[in-house]
């Protein structure tokens, strides 16, 4: 009974972790990818320029992108997915 209640909650945490792995990879990859095919931008190349300078001093551009504390979640969420895929697999080779 213990076990049959440990496979539920891996089967559910397997599933959230992959759907937040694929919507992530959605939103972040392809549709830039989409956006710039479609519409002739460049999405992925700069997030925001800053200008700094004034008279009497060299002027200063800043381009910056997004930076990405996400990646390590998705990345946290993607090794979940993968482990528990795995012993789900496994599982069910046991239980054979």
């Amino acid at each position: 009974m213990q076990k049959t209640k440990l496979t539920k909650v891996i089967k559910i945490i397997t599933i959230i972790t992959s759907i937040v792995t694929v919507l992530y990879l959605g939103f972040r990859f392809l549709i830039p990818i989409y956006l710039s095919y479609r519409l002739n931008i460049e999405a992925n190349k700069v997030d925001s320029i800053g200008i700094m300078g004034g008279a009497d001093g060299a002027t200063t551009i800043f381009l910056t992108s997004v930076s990405s504390p996400a990646n390590s979640i998705i990345i946290i969420c993607a090794l979940f997915s993968m482990a528990g895929i795995a012993y789900l697999v496994f599982n069910r080779k046991v239980m054979k």
